[in-house]
C-alpha cells in the first residue's frame, strides 16, 4: 500500500519541483518585471514545455500580482486523485517568489 501511495506522490512532487524551479529561474532574471502580464505567462509556458510539462496551465495556477513593492508571482495549486474506493489523496503546493526590476 505504501509503495502505491509513493508511486502515484512522486510524479506531483516531482512536477512541482520542476515548475518551482522555473520560478526561482525566473526570480534571479533582470527585467521580468516590466514585461506585461500575458509576456510572463508566455515565458513560464514555454519554459514548461521544454520540461515536457504540457498539462499545467498557468493561467490558472499562477498569479501575477503587482504592487507598489514590484511583482510576484504566486503559485497556488492542488491535485486530486482516487486512493482506494471512495478515499481521495489531496496534494497542494503553494510558493511565492518576487521578481527583480
Amino acid at each position: 500500500a505504501v509503495a502505491s501511495v509513493a508511486s502515484q506522490l512522486a510524479p506531483l512532487y516531482l512536477d512541482n519541483n520542476t515548475v518551482s524551479k522555473i520560478l526561482d529561474d525566473m526570480a534571479v532574471e533582470d527585467g521580468l518585471s516590466s514585461k506585461r502580464d500575458d509576456a510572463i505567462e508566455k515565458l513560464i509556458t514555454n519554459r514548461l514545455r521544454i520540461n515536457n510539462m504540457r498539462d499545467f496551465k498557468v493561467r490558472d495556477n499562477i498569479d501575477i500580482s503587482r504592487s507598489r513593492d514590484g511583482v510576484e508571482l504566486v503559485m497556488d495549486y492542488e491535485v486530486r486523485m482516487k486512493l482506494v474506493g471512495n478515499i481521495d489523496m489531496i496534494v497542494s503546493f503553494e510558493k511565492t517568489i518576487k521578481l527583480r526590476s
